[in-house]
This record gives structure tokens, sequence and C-alpha cells, in this order.
């Protein structure tokens, strides 16, 4: 079968239309999408679908969580930080007299009914089963492989569900599962059609398009993908969704049969690991690219940072700054892990970051909706939600990460650029991020060197 062909025609997409560009054709994309798994390769993948089924089917993720300790988050006067929002303490303390302390307790409860409200309405993406398969491989599941890709996921839909729906916007039983019409506001079912397991057009943050867009760049079916690589396949399909966009004059990306719209601008401030720089001119360049330089459009911008040396673990001297960014307003969270699986950072408390896990298999949404709005299988927009959070100490987490934030204008990134700036400052020699207005000019070397018997001296 011709993979490529096929995830062009898998929803009735055949050629190119006129206008939209043409599927780039790389050899090394061949080599990714038509490879097959060997036999150990084959067993490995079956028995990890086998043992997640069984744990779901048992409950025994949740029954470990709780047993841990995870899953229950520690009694401290600490504030928890939720995507950038800030929660006084849960606990209620102490005091001396009978009718302050029920006070206490009364406030106590309703931040602790805010907080799980809160923690309610994020986008959590899992493992998941039974969706079309991804080539040769045939692989219709993504247990013991995928999680650094939902990981992403999760982080990508809840910025789209802040961009769409607001920060303080709560999942609330009554909202309708589709939009009534083009000029509706998105629910919360259309944003999660975008990363649907189905290789059309209609879900353009899919695993099947991820797969693709990240071929060149070693992401396959059955193999485990870092957040640096992870970023790379993100921007090209922002890429391919803003060429579509110019194509058709300037309209919104229309996917998912018009539900939703991509309208996002993208800004991957690296292209290697290390310490990168974001250069605000480049921003404001992403944001504005396309219109008269003078309007916005909401900035989604990705940090993929490697933070030491050690394979295992984060540099401690890192850690006071990774608390402080899941602390900034513009905080989408961070894809990180721990070492050998990732997980999706969404806040902190104290010392310790809260998460969500994606090593949890669940049925596919194909993404196919009827009219009426009801899924023709799976478990719909329900099981992108969870109630419980899981936590752990920053210093555990896997130095290679992610870090997201969400500009809706201008103003957010002067200040979240004032914040990093503070946080360099603070911590001059051992900086998560540098900051810069611009790029500096190349230098031309050639003009500058001087020919000495034969040498270049510059």
């Amino acid at each position: 079968m011709d993979w490529r062909r096929y995830l062009k025609t898998e929803e009735g997409h055949g050629d190119p239309s006129p206008g939209e560009p043409a599927e780039e054709e790389a050899t090394e994309e061949v080599v990714f999408l038509q490879r097959s798994l060997s036999l150990t390769e084959r067993t490995r993948l079956g028995l990890s679908e086998a043992w997640y089924s069984w744990v779901e089917r048992f409950g025994l993720q949740r029954l470990r969580s709780i047993v841990s300790g995870v899953a229950t988050l520690p009694e401290t006067d600490e504030p928890l930080y939720l995507l950038g929002k800030r929660y006084e303490t849960l606990n209620r303390g102490e005091k001396e007299d009978e009718k302050e302390d029920d006070d206490a307790q009364l406030r106590a409860k309703e931040r602790t009914e805010a907080f799980a409200e809160d923690l309610g309405s994020r986008a959590w993406v899992t493992y998941r089963s039974g969706f079309s398969p991804l080539g040769p491989s045939l692989l219709t599941n993504d247990a013991g492989w995928g999680c650094t890709i939902r990981s992403g996921q999760m982080l990508l839909a809840n910025c789209l569900l802040v961009h769409h729906k607001g920060r303080e916007w709560r999942r609330r039983g009554g909202e309708a599962s589709t939009s009534a019409g083009h000029d509706a506001p998105p629910t919360a079912e259309d944003i999660f059609s975008l990363f649907h397991d189905h290789p059309g057009m209609g879900s353009p943050l899919s695993l099947h398009n991820v797969i693709k867009e990240g071929a060149g760049l070693g992401i396959a079916p059955g193999r485990w993908v870092g957040p640096h690589g992870l970023c790379q396949a993100v921007r090209r399909i922002f890429t391919r969704e803003e060429a579509r966009r110019r194509a058709r004059g300037g309209a919104g990306i229309n996917v998912a049969a018009s539900r939703c719209e991509l309208s996002l601008s993208l800004y991957l401030a690296a292209d290697a690991g290390g310490i990168p720089t974001l250069y605000r001119s480049r921003a404001v360049e992403e944001a504005t690219c396309g219109s008269d330089g003078a309007t916005w459009r909401p900035l989604l911008i990705l940090v993929p940072v490697t933070l030491g040396c050690n394979s295992s673990y984060v540099n401690p001297c890192y850690v006071p700054q990774i608390l402080t960014v899941l602390s900034t307003p513009q905080s989408v969270g961070i894809v990180g892990g721990k070492p050998g699986s990732s997980i999706y950072v969404l806040g902190r408390q104290g010392d310790r970051i809260l998460y969500l896990d994606p090593h949890t298999l669940k049925p596919s949404v194909s993404g196919v909706i009827h009219h009426e709005g009801a899924q023709n299988d799976g478990a719909g927009a329900d099981s992108y939600f969870c109630d419980s959070v899981h936590h752990m100490l920053c210093a555990r987490l896997d130095p290679s990460l992610a870090l997201g934030f969400y500009c809706r204008e201008r103003r957010d990134l002067d200040d979240l650029y004032e914040r990093l700036g503070e946080l360099s400052r603070k911590h001059p020699t051992t900086s998560i991020v540098s900051l810069a207005e611009e790029p500096e000019p190349e230098k031309d070397y050639d003009a500058a060197s001087t020919d000495v018997d034969g040498f270049q001296l510059y």
C-alpha cells in the first residue's frame, strides 16, 4: 500500500486542489512510513497492549496511584498553580477559635471545589486502541510507545481550549456536543476532533498526522519519540495548515467539517537542544505573518530544552526555574517525563509538579460524527477529561522537556518576555532560556578573511 496516498485519500482527499501545496516527496519519509515491524517489536508491542488493556479493565492504574500516594495532594500550606492560575492552599490549617476554624474549613472546601472543577476541565489524552492501521506496521494502538505524542496532544488541546473558550471556562453538563452553526463558538468536542485518531486532514493533530509529518525526523509507528522531535513535527503541521489557509485567501483553516479552526500561530524557539534563545522579533513575525503587520493572531510558543547532562534527572540548578515557569499566566504546561515515560505537566505546588499521565489505554474516537452529534464509536468527549492529578518532585523530571506558552495578545508576549528576563537575571549562569530582540546578522567570513601563503586567516 502507498502509505502517503492512503493518508491523503482515507477521507476522500485525492490530489491537492489548485493553489494547495503539494506534499513533499522525501525518500527518508518512505523509509519510515513503509517500515514493517520485526517479530521482536511486534511481540513487545503486543504485550504492551495486553498489559495496558488488563490494567484498564481492572482499574489497577488508579489503585497503584492511590497506594503510592501520587494521586493524593500532600497537606501543605503552599499555593497551587494550574496552567498559570493560582489557588491558595487547600489545607484549612489549625485555628484556636471554633468559629474561626469552621470558617477556615468552609473556605478550604470552596477552594478545593474550585480547583477540582478547573482540573476536571483540562484535556487528558491517553493511549488509544482500534484506530486506522498505521501503514505497513499495521499497528492499531499506541500502547507502550506513543506517550510523548499523547503528552504533546494534551499541551496543544489545553492551549486550544484556552484559546477558543477562555481560561475561566469550566466543563459542565449543559454544553452541546457540537456547535450549533458556523458562527457558534466551538465546543470541547469540536476541539478534540482535531486530535481524533484518523489520517485525514479533518484531524490535523492526530497521531497519524504527527507520524506522517515527523517521518523525516525519525518518528515512526512503534518508536518512542522525544519532546524535541515532537515539536518539530508539530511545526510542520502548522506550516502545512498555514499554507492551506493562505491558498484559500486567508480564510480560517476550517477542519472537522467546519466545526473548529486551528487559528493559532506557532513559534518554535529552538532548532536544537540545550539552552535556546527566544527572539522577540521572530515571535512577533510569526504572530503577524500574512497580515498587515499590525493584526495579531494568538501565538503558541514551544521551547524544547535539555536541562542537564544526566540521562535520568534534570540538573537541580534548573528546578526553581521550571517551577517559576509553571507559575506564569502564559504557561500551557510542559511535555516532560520520568525516565522512560512521558507525562504532561500542567501545574505545581511547592517543589512538586502536578501532571496528567497518558499511560491509560482507551478506545479510539475515529472523528466521524453524525449530523445529530452522536459519535459512531469510542467514548466521545468524556474520554478526554479526568478528575485526578498526579504529583512528584520536580527534581525527578527527565532533562528533555518542551515548554509551552500561549500569548493571546501582543501584551501577553511582552509580559512573558519580562518575566523570563527577570528569571534570567536571577539565574545568569544557569538560565533555562536566553532572550534577545532579534538574531545577530551573520558574519561574512569570506570578506573578512586574508589569504596568507594559501591559508585563510579570519
